[in-house]
């Protein structure tokens, strides 16, 4: 592999192991506040004798944005359920194959379906001009989550796409002699 390529797919993924990072700490932040909100509304139930009625609204619109988050960092860690024991049994070269059709029909998916059926989501909610019921939040941030979430896993399957593309294959020296 030449250098150039070289440099292209260690930086490539150097920022997939960046932006998982981030992504991490965030998921982690949302999830702890996700917890202490639903603490609140359960001592506040039973405690105080009433719940408090934005805590419910709060849990469901965190659970929201930790799940997709949390996609999102399934993508960036590889860490999505597959089919690596078929995937493994496959020649090198129709390994890299699979893989560049995978993460090719995956991204197609994650830009329609995040990307913009995610963002015309946002778009009729914002024209709608919703408001959560309990939250003095507009009913777009709910929705927001999709496209957010859908750009990282854009940027993630371009990473697995360089990668599977400009990765060595790997040699089938034990296969061969066997």
């Amino acid at each position: 592999m030449s250098e150039s390529k070289n440099q292209l797919l260690q930086r490539a993924i150097a920022v997939r192991q960046e932006l998982t990072k981030v992504l991490q700490w965030v998921v982690i932040i949302l999830m702890t506040l996700l917890v202490f909100d639903v603490l609140w509304g359960v001592v506040s139930r039973y405690a105080l004798g009433q719940q408090a009625k934005w805590s419910e609204e709060l849990a469901r619109l965190l659970l929201v944005w930790v799940s997709l988050f949390g996609a999102s960092v399934a993508f960036g860690m590889k860490a999505h359920l597959g089919l690596d024991y078929f995937a493994g049994k496959l020649h090198p070269s129709a390994g890299r194959l699979n893989a560049i059709v995978g993460a090719l029909i995956t991204l197609v998916f994650a830009i329609l379906v995040f990307g913009v059926g995610g963002w015309a989501l946002v778009q009729k909610t914002m024209d709608s001009g919703q408001t959560m019921v309990a939250l003095p939040i507009a009913k777009w941030w709910e929705y927001a989550a999709l496209p957010v979430s859908g750009v990282f896993m854009v940027i993630f399957l371009l990473e697995q796409l360089v990668e599977a593309c400009l990765a060595p294959v790997a040699a089938e020296d034990g296969k061969e002699a066997a």
